[in-house]
């Protein structure tokens, strides 16, 4: 891939090494190229997009919920580095494109890691009686739901199998 490396020190103390691509937009220097290719087809096309984030060495993900779904844009300045934009707005966060783990649409996944894996995820009937559907991940819970069908579509949501999450 014809990029150019280069290092940025932050005033916090901190450096990271960026890959800057004729296009301008700066990736970090460990983001696989794939997944470079990939955020630049879909920063240029506009697809609607669903991030998941983990460790990249096991494949494990970090079960985001959240700023894990838009189009991809650009951030502006100097480094211009990859931002996940949701409808109706001009801005977002920056992607910690070298933590992705896992890149889907809506009907298709185009990016996933060899070893990618989200853990057990099971669903149970909890204590609390105003939300007594529980989702647990690894044995521990991670939401609690009013609804079972809002605990289920959780569920899928996190294991990859449903693109969005449901309204609560």
């Amino acid at each position: 891939m014809n990029s150019e490396l280069f290092t940025q020190d932050f005033a916090n103390g901190h450096c990271v090494r960026y890959r800057r691509l004729p296009s301008g937009t700066c990736y970090h220097a460990n983001t696989p190229e794939r997944v470079i290719e990939i955020l630049e087809q879909l920063r240029q096309n506009q697809r609607r997009v669903r991030l998941f984030y983990g460790d990249t060495i096991t494949g494990q993900a970090w079960h985001e919920e959240h700023d894990v779904i838009g189009r991809i844009g650009r951030s502006m300045g100097p480094i211009k580095v990859p931002l996940l934009i949701e409808p109706g707005e001009i801005g977002g966060p920056a992607i910690l494109d070298h933590c992705l783990i896992r890149i889907d649409t809506p009907r298709n996944v185009l990016y996933q890691h060899a070893a990618f894996r989200v853990g057990e995820v099971s669903l149970s009937a909890g204590e609390l009686k105003g939300l007594p559907w529980e989702v647990l991940i690894n044995q521990v819970v991670e939401a609690r739901f009013q609804a079972k069908n809002e605990a289920c579509r959780y569920r899928d949501f996190i294991l990859g199998y449903r693109f969005a999450l449901p309204k609560r």
